[in-house]
This record gives structure tokens, C-alpha cells and sequence, in this order.
């Protein structure tokens, strides 16, 4: 059975994540330049970017890059709302994922760290108060000084095992800035005090551009960070990232090139709806050749899927009743950059800064707003099609 090297619903596998050249040099070396600094000046990394451009897996690819170097530990921390609660909440989990996440070049050093240290270092984290109830720590230390002292604890050890730099990568970082914000002045605090200290920490976060927008805190959180910025995808960006995972993959299939630009106009060198489209296209595809015949073929299937899969939450469970009039009515305006004045909705306005929030509706320069995709606003004509007046039934005699 032929591989399939397209996945909407997971991480592009690192063997086949081809762009984003820059941001991947970038992480070298800073990997590069940290190793040798004396005393340590990690240089910390930020990935932002909208919705499904690929944050995650670019930090995947990130993450086997450093592994390549044995002098390098990783651990990739994968964060959710339940996990940063607070501050005590996300260390805890910073604990959890360290552990579970381990990993290592070197098969000696795996076994020995594995034995020794990650056990011990959980226990000894527990035992300062990570992941206790706060009724229970009301004579502890604050549970910054813990967090800090763990990873202190942790230093000295990978630093006596040949270890020079440890890279944490924090997932969805915007988790943390949500709920409790204060948290990101602390994060800062903690790791500029671990570097002075000659411990090798380097921060690999992602999360949203309005991460570095939080008032009180975006200066000094945002000079902590070299920051890069994920867009979409230009035509050869799109170009490779749908013929290269083809060809690395040893797939047998090849694309022609009418519908790798068909599939860029119509996504708009969108990651995840290239990789929608063509983990469909290549489960369709019988021959060698995706063609356009292949995607005629297929364009309702495609379609059918995007609403079952993506679309109708966006649209019935993200969206208010209100919000969805909104979208709907800028759905049928011409073009996509819509004047507020043009909604004709109670309250659009406000509903708009909303819809804005949620991620459903962009907001250019000028003040106008757009529905996030093409693809999207496709599918909320495709429902206010389907409305029909229901007639009225007569009551009973």
C-alpha cells in the first residue's frame, strides 16, 4: 500500500517538512551560537503565526535539527488550557512533558538518564510542591523559586553528563498569556536568572501574533525572544511542500504542475488546506499522476470534506447565532475586503471585533474586514443557499 505523506489532522512528519528554509537556519544557529557562548547568552526563539501555517510541525522539524548535535537536549512541551491554569499548573507540566518527552542521541546517555535522573528529579519536584494543591503548600517557597530551582537541579546534571545547551520547546505558548498573563513576566525572570547562572536554557515558543501584544508585559517578554513570523505560502513554497513529501516518501505519484497552481489559487498557499486537499487527491488518485481530471473529480468530494471536518464547527460552534448572520451576510458581498458599514447586521461592529478574536474574520490596515479564507466563505454561501422559508402550518381546529 502506497504511503500517503499528507496528514490535515497531525504534524507534518519532519522527513517531509520542506519550507521554511529561513526559520529553520535561523534555529541553527542559534543552537550554534549558544553552544559556545561563555558565559551561556541562550538565544531564544518565537514562531508566531495564524491558524494552521504550520507552528507545530515547523517546531518538530526544529526539534530534529538540534537532536542531530549530541551535546543538545531537547524537550518538547505541548501546552493546553487545563495546563496553564497558573503558574504551578505549567510547571507541572513543563515536569511531565520533560520526562515523557526525553530524548537524546546518545543510547548510553538515554539509559543512564533515564535510570538515574528523570525519576529522581520528578520525585525531588514534587516534593518542593510543582503539581501540589496550593492548600497544601501554604509554608513553601513561591512555586516560581521551585520552578527555578528544578530546573537549576536539572542543569547540574545534563551539564555533568556532556550536555551543553537544553532546548525547551513550549507549544502554544498563547495558553499561558490567556489565562494567567503575569505568567510570561515570570517565565522571562526565571530563564534570564538560569543564564547568569551559567545554565544553558534556550526557549523555543509558538504561539499567535497577539502573543507580544499583552500590554503590560509585551516589551520586555518580546526582546527575551528573536521572533519570526509564519505566513502563507508562495507558489513555490506550495510547489514543494506538495511535490518534495511525493518524492522523499518514494511515493510513485507525481503532480502535475496545472494542479499544484490550481491548488495554490484556490488555498491561497494555505499549509493546512494544501495538505487537505492532497491527502484527498492522493487517496483518489489510481495511476502515477494526480492530474486535473483527478481534481475536477474530485472538487465536491473536497469540498464535502472541508465542511464536515473544518467548516461547520468554525461555523455552528464558534460562532454565535448573531456572529453567524454576520459571516453569512459578508459572505454575499462582492470581494473581500468588506466595510463594516456594508454588514448589515445589528451591532456588526462589535460582532466583527469578535469574530476578529475568534479568528473567523481578518481586519486589514484600513479598517475592513475579510472572512479568513476563500474556502470558508465558499462554504457559508453554500448554507445560506440551503435556507428555506418553512411554511407556516395551520393550528388544529
Amino acid at each position: 500500500m502506497r504511503q500517503n505523506p499528507f496528514s490535515s489532522k497531525h504534524p507534518v512528519d519532519p522527513a517531509f517538512f520542506v519550507n521554511r528554509v529561513e526559520v529553520i537556519s535561523a534555529a541553527g544557529k542559534a543552537f550554534e551560537r549558544s553552544l559556545s557562548a561563555k558565559p551561556p547568552k541562550p538565544d531564544n526563539l518565537a514562531v508566531t503565526g495564524k491558524w494552521g501555517y504550520g507552528k507545530t510541525s515547523l517546531l518538530r522539524k526544529i526539534e530534529v535539527i538540534a537532536l542531530q548535535n549530541p551535546r543538545i537536549f531537547t524537550a518538547y512541551v505541548e501546552l493546553t488550557p487545563s495546563s496553564c491554569l497558573d503558574f504551578n499548573s505549567f510547571a507541572a507540566r513543563v515536569r511531565d512533558e520533560v520526562e515523557r518527552s526525553f530524548k537524546t542521541s546518545s543510547i548510553s546517555l538515554t539509559a543512564k538518564l533515564k535510570n538515574s535522573l528523570l525519576p529522581q528529579w520528578r520525585i525531588k519536584t514534587i516534593e518542593l510542591g510543582i503539581g501540589v494543591g496550593l492548600e497544601r503548600k501554604e509554608n513553601r517557597q513561591s512555586i516560581i523559586t521551585v520552578f527555578e530551582d528544578a530546573l537549576r537541579e536539572l542543569w547540574k546534571v545534563l551539564e555533568g553528563n556532556g550536555i551543553g545547551l537544553a532546548v525547551l520547546m513550549l507549544d502554544d505558548l498563547h495558553y499561558l498569556a490567556q489565562n494567567y498573563p503575569a505568567g510570561l513576566y515570570d517565565l522571562r525572570g526565571v530563564f534570564q536568572r538560569l543564564a547568569m547562572e551559567g545554565c544553558n536554557f534556550l526557549l523555543v515558543i509558538t504561539g499567535p501574533s497577539s502573543l507580544f501584544q499583552i500590554k503590560e508585559f509585551a516589551e520586555p517578554f518580546a526582546r527575551f525572544f528573536e521572533k519570526h513570523e509564519l505566513g502563507l505560502f508562495g507558489l513555490e513554497e506550495t510547489r514543494n511542500s506538495i511535490k518534495l513529501p511525493l518524492k522523499l516518501s518514494k511515493s510513485g505519484v507525481d503532480v502535475g504542475d496545472a494542479v499544484v497552481k490550481e491548488i495554490y489559487e484556490n488555498t491561497r498557499g494555505h499549509p493546512y488546506f494544501i495538505h487537505f486537499i492532497m491527502q484527498l487527491l492522493f487517496d483518489s488518485c489510481e495511476g502515477s499522476e494526480i492530474t486535473m481530471q483527478t481534481y475536477r473529480d474530485n472538487r465536491a468530494k473536497i469540498a464535502e470534506s472541508l465542511a464536515r471536518d473544518k467548516f461547520e464547527y468554525d461555523f455552528f460552534s464558534r460562532a454565535s447565532e448573531k456572529e453567524r448572520g454576520v459571516l453569512q451576510a459578508m459572505a454575499k458581498i462582492a470581494g473581500d475586503d468588506v466595510p463594516p458599514l456594508q454588514v448589515k447586521v445589528p451591532n456588526s461592529r462589535k460582532l466583527l471585533r469578535v469574530l476578529t478574536e475568534k479568528g473567523l474574520v481578518v481586519q486589514d490596515g484600513r479598517g475592513k474586514y475579510s472572512i479568513y479564507h476563500p474556502l470558508f466563505k465558499q462554504f457559508l454561501l453554500s448554507t445560506t443557499a440551503k435556507v428555506k422559508k418553512v411554511p407556516k402550518v395551520k393550528a388544529a381546529e
